[in-house]
């Protein structure tokens, strides 16, 4: 019987399968948090924080986040409702995380609702900061809405690695290979403040944006000799 990729069978232990299969090979990649010792602080013992990234960026930060975070509790995130969206959920919560399911387009309003209810309760949250469509690299204001109604900072984060795969999806997708020496970058914490509203809030979202794409060039050139894509 030939196994269609849409099969009920292969959607129930797919995601199983991949999450162990990165983490085999990501086990074998050294990571470094690369951050001012007072975010670092912030990481490990601090206060609820919201962390951001670029789509291109989702998946190591996924599986390394709880090595830096201490004892606290796990992290809540949000994942598109979508097919692709549902897959990485369940990654996810396959590693500890809660996931809720919401987007720009569809239930984005509620989800942010549930999730900033959570990061009241000592919850640290995690958000994709140009969404599951894009456009690539262009900020949108869901962790800024968050962070408003919780006044939890933000965290722009960015990965290197060595070496890694760049796929040609819309977002240059990244993915370290085996090996390889992989290093979370992390920015200045950005803050939200109640009144920041309409042209405000515009600002800060162009704020969050040029952070996150100084930390992302900065990924690109971070490991000597690293330019070269496989």
């Amino acid at each position: 019987m030939k196994l269609r990729w849409d099969h009920p069978l292969w959607r129930r232990h797919a995601p199983g399968l991949a999450r162990r299969l990165v983490q085999a090979y990501l086990m074998t990649c050294p990571c470094e948090l690369v951050a001012p010792p007072e975010v670092k602080q912030l990481i490990a013992s601090g206060p609820p924080v919201i962390f951001t990234t670029w789509h291109c960026h989702l998946l190591s930060p996924l599986f390394f986040a709880q090595r830096y975070r201490g004892v606290q509790p796990p992290m809540v995130l949000m994942a598109s409702p979508s097919r692709d969206g549902e897959f990485i959920a369940q990654v996810a919560r396959g590693l500890g995380f809660t996931v809720f399911l919401g987007s720009r387009r569809k239930g984005g309003v509620q989800t942010l609702r549930r999730m900033a209810d959570w990061c009241r309760q000592g919850y640290s949250c995690g958000m994709i900061a140009d969404g599951s469509r894009g456009p690539a690299r262009v900020a949108q204001k869901g962790p800024l809405y968050l962070a408003r109604e919780t006044q939890a900072a933000i965290l722009p984060v960015a990965v290197a690695a060595r070496r890694k795969l760049t796929f040609d999806t819309w977002d240059r997708f990244e993915l370290p290979l085996p090996l390889s020496r992989i290093a979370l970058l992390v920015g200045d914490p950005l803050r939200v403040w109640p009144e920041d509203r309409g042209p405000a809030l515009e600002l800060k979202r162009l704020e969050l944006e040029s952070r996150l794409n100084q930390l992302f060039i900065r990924s690109r050139s971070y490991y000597p000799g690293q330019g070269k894509n496989f």
